[in-house]
Order: structure tokens, then C-alpha cells, then sequence
């Protein structure tokens, strides 16, 4: 019957631990997952502006996440280049140069289907051409 009762008394101390441990509503936020595979969470190489790096838990799968450096602890030289990153780049206007010289006359002889009578008749026209001016 003794060991009843200590039984007993620990299920009651256990519980009250517990719940005097859970009355803090930041506990969560605290404490440690205790899971070695986390739901829909992808391990992110984390880096810190010191230049450490940790690996994290995070919902999206990105391969690094860099967290934002402060300026004022920056060089001089160093924080002119960020901040001139940072402005917005002239955008750049291209002019279409349209070229006006092209001659519809050379590209006649693709348009026309391979062995079309219009085409024999325009080889061969050149050549009677010729034939005449020779026999002149």
C-alpha cells in the first residue's frame, strides 16, 4: 500500500511540474524541437553578418539565407558600394537601326517551288537573252 502512494504522489508532483512548466506561453519559442525530422521544413544554410554560418529549419528549400548587415559597423568604402547597389540603374534605350536597302528581287528565286515551270522559264529567260546579244 506504501508504494501505492508514492506512486501516486509522483503521478501528482509530475503533473503539477508540467503544468507549471507550460504556464509561459514563450516556452514554445524556447525550447528545442525535439523531432529529427521536421514537416515541411528543408535545413537552410544560415549566415550571420559576421560571417558564421549555422544550418536552420525553414519552410521554404533555399540552399543559403543571409541576414541584413549593419551599415554603421561597415568601412567607409564598404558602405558606399552597398549604397550605391542600392540606387536605381539607368535604364538604357536601344534605337532600332530598320535597314531600308533590302531588294526582294535576289530572294525571288526561294520563293518559287523547286522545279515550277515559273522558275525554268526565269532560268532560262537570261539565257535567250544573251543568246541574242551575241548573235548581234
Amino acid at each position: 500500500m506504501s508504494s501505492q502512494i508514492c506512486v501516486r504522489n509522483l503521478l501528482t508532483c509530475g503533473s503539477r511540474v508540467f503544468i507549471a512548466e507550460r504556464n509561459n506561453a514563450w516556452r514554445a519559442s524556447l525550447g528545442k524541437v525535439s523531432r529529427k525530422d521536421y514537416l515541411h521544413k528543408y535545413q537552410v544554410k544560415f549566415i550571420r553578418p559576421d560571417g558564421s554560418t549555422i544550418m536552420v529549419p525553414a519552410s521554404e528549400p533555399r540552399q543559403t539565407f543571409q541576414s541584413a548587415v549593419d551599415l554603421k559597423q561597415l568601412s567607409e568604402e564598404d558602405r558606399r558600394q552597398r549604397l550605391a547597389a542600392r540606387k536605381p540603374k539607368a535604364k538604357i534605350t536601344k534605337t532600332e537601326v530598320i535597314d531600308d536597302t533590302f531588294d526582294e528581287s535576289e530572294y525571288m528565286k526561294f520563293w518559287s517551288a523547286p522545279g515550277s515551270q515559273e522558275s525554268q522559264e526565269n532560268d532560262q529567260k537570261p539565257e535567250k537573252k544573251t543568246q541574242k546579244k551575241a548573235k548581234k
